[in-house]
């Protein structure tokens, strides 16, 4: 299921919305790199977020759920990664009736996803965060 929810509805995506000419330049992503076979990089497990459409704070909330679920995984010691594009990702033929399928009410849109699984290998050392990027007013 995965890897089929990671090809779809590719050919729609709508580049001007990208701050630059790729999606990531630290991360690849299946915008940028069509050979990539799954959008979830072979994540075992993908949780996908709706929210109802007519509610204010629908992205918000969704994003909320997505970091209390990743933050709870690393607890856990489960690797974790949320991503967007869920509403263009079900926004086809197939990504209805999948939602058909699921029970999804008409008027909930998937708002992002978490993937879970377990790292083959060893953990990622964080890169060092930028300097001045944050500044503290008292």
């Amino acid at each position: 299921m995965a890897a089929r929810l990671g090809r779809m509805n590719l050919a729609k995506f709508n580049r001007a919305n990208l701050s630059g000419s790729y999606v990531s330049d630290q991360q690849t992503s299946v915008i940028d790199d069509p050979t990539m076979k799954n959008g979830f990089y072979g994540a075992p497990t993908v949780v996908c977020i709706f929210c109802q459409d007519n509610f204010m704070f629908k992205v918000a909330d969704a994003f909320c759920i997505a970091e209390n679920m990743i933050l709870q995984a690393t607890e856990l010691g489960i690797a974790s990664c949320i991503i967007s594009r869920g509403e263009e990702t079900f926004d086809s033929e197939e990504g209805k009736r999948l939602c058909k399928e699921w029970g999804i009410p008409e008027n909930y849109s998937c708002q992002c996803f978490v993937i879970l699984g377990y790292i083959d290998g060893e953990q990622p050392i964080s890169k060092p965060r930028r300097e001045n990027r944050v500044v503290v007013v008292e």
